[in-house]
């Protein structure tokens, strides 16, 4: 991989690429969302529309609310040879009640920039409002080691919280553990004992202590304590699926194989011995161009290898990986994955398979490896995004992309949105299964049941609002897929009009129990968009029908409630 120290040497290049970057799907768009950023690295959000973003080659953390910087919250003294300087950020958990901040970087000998190279290290300042302060740390530190090499590239830095409330980063090997001489260590799988102390993902509670579930906790030598995995060379990429709670990241290969791979408690990445799927037998110079196979990694007790979900044979730089969890994108992206590289400008896109263990790969690609540059233009998503550092998902779902060399975020987001709504029934009502209906599928039915029925029947109400990203959507369409369990009803879908304070009707039909799909637009969207809370509120009103013998019960089941709401 390209040295993202040597950024500078490529930004015209980069950047002249950049600005004619694209989509390759047409039901996507992109906007910039903040520019006039510094050779950013990484971002974390710590409010709606509000996020912290650190710099690799000054160690500033820029504030920027809605698109706007407002300011430097923190200014580090950082190193910056190389691959080295402003690394990884990620807010607490709690951050709304502590503040916590927790950044990577590449700490100065001195209190200026580039003063020499200290060590690595994650801090934890504390937000006030405006700036970072009241520093506590370093939490962990990946020092200076005269008996080792330190680099200056494969320095990682990336930070997540995970699903479990643990702070997890990423260090690279700093080119320790090679062979000969005594140099050789067990996280590079080069030897049974001695630590480099970098080459992994690191595990952490947020106070800097060790938490007594990792997986190497029982091995007699305490520095090994602190990894989640090990065997990485160096990576840029960390994210966890949603669906599942696992963790994948990416992994910089040398001159063969970068890798996309999942990883489990105790995961064995295979480097320095392997590259890539085992079955390929790469060669290279720092596994004095041998052919090893799994069963020479060097496996501390809990640990186990896996073949990686996807290789690329020639390296691209692999980069930021983030997953679609979000249901404003179409419904055959949704919760499927993302990644960037330093290399081509690319981003790439992958569905996964129904056991989110691999993805669904194109005719070329089954053997998981994109060989050739034409395989590789497969799964190509986008081109000309520069240098990507960082990707994720917003408070309003959609997804924000570092590029690092035109020193801007972009937001990628869908021409029409897919938005749920937050549901209300009446009293008496009983609820069973999913209320996740953005997904048209039979599987994700919502039963909403009345149990007994007054004589007239009353209406059977439910009510929806959604909420939106914007108050200006040229078009709204509402979706509807419904049936009743035992009969035919009159159902009618009615929205609330902002201007006169009533229900218009939308339609009125009866369903029985076969689904019926409903597309109703919106004539004026503007008159069913509360301006303030950009909320837009339905609802659906059946009337049980006058029958002998009298039901006792009415089941409505919804496949579908959903608006479809198109942008400028």
């Amino acid at each position: 991989m390209r040295h993202l120290g040597r950024a500078a040497v490529v930004l015209a290049l980069l950047s002249a690429t950049a600005a004619g970057q694209t989509l390759n799907d047409t039901r996507l768009r992109y906007t910039t969302w903040v520019s006039g950023l510094s050779a950013p690295t990484s971002f974390t959000w710590i409010g709606p529309g509000e996020m912290l973003v650190i710099q690799k080659n000054n160690g500033k953390v820029r504030w920027v609310k809605d698109g706007v910087i407002l300011g430097d919250a923190l200014d580090l003294p950082v190193d910056t040879s190389s691959e080295r300087g402003g690394l990884g950020i990620a807010a607490d958990p709690d951050f709304a009640n502590n503040g916590y901040v927790y950044l990577y970087y590449s700490r100065s000998m001195t209190s200026s920039d580039n003063g020499g190279w200290l060590e690595n290290r994650v801090e934890r300042y504390t937000w006030n409002g405006a700036t970072l302060g009241n520093v506590f740390g370093p939490l962990i530190a990946f020092p200076m080691d005269a008996q080792q090499s330190n680099g200056p590239n494969h320095d990682g830095g990336i930070l997540r919280i995970g699903p479990d409330g643990k702070l997890y980063g990423q260090t690279g090997d700093l080119n320790r553990g090679r062979f000969g001489g005594g140099m050789e260590r067990v996280e590079q799988n080069t030897a049974t004992t001695g630590s480099a102390d970098v080459g992994g993902i690191f595990r952490i509670n947020t106070d800097g202590t060790i938490p007594s579930d990792n997986p190497f906790t029982g091995e007699a030598d305490s520095s090994l304590h602190l990894w989640w995995s090990y065997g990485l060379r160096n990576g840029y990429g960390m994210t966890w699926d949603r669906v599942n709670g696992e963790l994948w990241n990416t992994e910089n290969g040398p001159n063969l194989y970068d890798e996309v791979d999942r990883v489990p408690k105790g995961m064995n990445s295979g480097w320095l011995k392997l590259m890539g799927p085992d079955s390929r037998d790469a060669k290279y110079s720092e596994n004095g161009n041998q052919a090893f196979d799994e069963s020479d990694l060097v496996f501390l007790q809990n640990s186990a290898y896996l073949d990686p979900v996807f290789s690329f044979k020639t390296p691209v730089g692999i980069t930021a990986i983030e997953f679609l969890a979000s249901k404003l994108f179409p419904t055959d992206m949704v919760d499927d994955c993302v990644f960037g590289d330093n290399n081509n400008g690319n981003l790439y896109f992958c569905e996964l398979q129904s056991g989110r263990t691999s993805f669904k790969l194109p005719t070329g690609l089954t053997d998981k490896v994109a060989d050739t540059t034409a395989e590789r233009s497969k799964i190509v998503w986008g081109t000309g995004w520069g240098v990507v550092t960082d990707a994720q998902i917003g408070h309003d779902g959609y997804l924000y992309v570092v590029n690092h060399t035109s020193n801007r975020i972009y937001k990628v987001r869908p021409v029409t949105d897919g938005v749920d709504p937050e549901w209300r029934v009446d009293p008496g009502m009983q609820q069973a299964g999913t209320q996740d209906n953005a997904e048209e599928s039979d599987d994700k039915t919502w039963n909403v049941t009345e149990a007994t029925f007054s004589l007239p029947p009353r209406p059977f109400v439910i009510g929806a609002t959604f909420k939106l990203n914007s108050a200006a959507p040229t078009s709204i369409v509402v979706q509807v897929e419904t049936r009743y369990g035992r009969m035919a009803v009159p159902q009618a879908i009615h929205a609330l009009n902002r201007n006169t304070g009533k229900w218009d009707l939308l339609d009125a039909t009866t369903v029985g129990k076969t689904d019926v799909a409903l597309s109703l637009p919106l004539a004026t969207p503007a008159d069913y968009i509360d301006p303030t809370t950009l909320k837009v509120e339905l609802r659906l009103i059946a009337k049980p029908p006058m029958v002998k013998p009298i039901p006792r019960k009415l089941t409505l089941l919804v496949d579908l409630f959903r608006l479809d709401v198109t942008y400028p």
